[in-house]
């Protein structure tokens, strides 16, 4: 076996694929029709416009005039259902089938005053926004997508625990002009953990100040929450175009990757799978089993390279030899499967939603 040949990784952080919990409504699943009325919870007058969406997807309704709304949910599915509003908490139901949503009650948001800071942040807005697009929208997906309100995140990095964090009481609203989305993402962690690594002789004296950013490098990062794509209103890229380049993008998908692994198709969607260096045969490394409705994955070692056809490599880190996707490609074990090099550096802004080519 020829060893393989370790692409060139732009970053070097961890990437956590995180809680990015993609619904899916397909054709060929049963469905099941959720509806009720959503109110405001201490006035109790019926709440219209209210946008109820599966999270990931671009399924979604707006409430009508009485409050009412009502949407298809496939009986396979273990995405959340959202439920969000202007003005209002937000409000998320993990397993939607299994709850009563006939009357659904929004608080109001009340309005917050900043905490008092113990320990300041040494680092400026700007290194922070740079950190947080290189991390949340992708080093690679950076020229094609734009944030349309960057100015709603809280960005913070804690001296302390040598962690920056963001938080957005508003959906960040995500341009991807290349694929032709419209992305309204809810913000649920987002996280950079550093190590402080210790100058050496002929740096810059830059490294001397106390908490500078030079002084840190990033190990590991984690992003979850939900979030909603709609079609771009705009003819750039005509509609062909958009089809050719989401269908291009989705042969190396995580997205491809992640229904390949559970559907055993690794190498008919020309996914090659590498272990110390060396090219292995998928059936020799993991198992793909269903478990109380949802698959359940059992690797024999808990790192992995995966090469796609354009030749991209992706490193997988596992916490445990086992876990779990549904069977739309969502992965329900987020902390458990971290990835470096080709699919993080994509980001939220090469993600597809679940629901897409899935009739295909």
């Amino acid at each position: 076996m020829m060893p393989l040949l370790r692409s060139k990784i732009i970053s070097n952080f961890l990437w956590v694929a995180g809680f990015l919990l993609f619904g899916v409504s397909s054709a060929y699943s049963q469905q099941q029709l959720i509806e009720g009325t959503i109110i405001d919870a201490a006035t109790k007058e019926p709440l219209m416009g209210v946008g109820v969406y599966l999270s990931g997807t671009s399924t979604g309704v707006v409430s009508g005039p009485d409050g009412e709304y009502s949407i298809k949910y496939d009986v396979e599915m273990k995405a959340p259902l959202v439920f969000a509003y202007l003005g209002y908490e937000k409000r998320t139901f993990e397993n939607p089938l299994q709850v009563d949503l006939k009357l659904v009650q929004l608080q109001q948001q009340e309005n917050e005053l900043d905490a008092v800071v113990i320990n300041p942040d040494p680092w400026d807005r700007e290194t922070k926004e740079r950190l947080f697009l290189d991390y949340f929208i992708g080093i690679r997906s950076l020229e094609n997508c734009e944030i349309l309100n960057l100015d709603d995140i809280r960005l913070r990095f804690n001296t302390d625990s040598k962690q920056m964090t963001a938080t957005s009481r508003n959906p960040i609203i995500i341009v991807n002009k290349y694929l032709g989305y419209k992305i309204k993402y809810d913000l649920v962690e987002f996280e950079i953990n550093f190590k402080f690594f210790k100058p050496t002789v002929g740096i810059e004296r830059v490294f001397e100040v106390e908490h500078a950013r030079e002084n840190y490098l990033a190990e590991n990062s984690f992003v979850s929450g939900t979030s909603f794509y709609q079609e771009l209103e705009s003819d750039k890229p005509n509609e062909r175009r958009r089809i050719r380049r989401r269908e291009k993008a989705f042969k190396i998908s995580q997205l491809l990757l992640y229904r390949s692994f559970i559907n055993k198709t690794l190498t008919e969607n020309k996914f090659d799978l590498f272990h110390k260096g060396f090219k292995v045969n998928p059936a020799d490394h993991y198992r793909s089993t269903v478990e109380n409705g949802v698959y359940r994955l059992t690797f024999r070692n808990l790192k992995y390279s995966i090469v796609d056809r354009d030749n991209h490599q992706t490193d997988l880190f596992l916490s445990s030899n086992y876990i779990f996707m549904d069977s739309f490609g969502n992965n329900l074990s987020p902390r458990e499967m971290m990835t470096s090099g080709y699919l993080p550096q994509l980001g939220v802004g090469g993600m597809l939603p679940l629901n897409y080519n899935l009739d295909k």
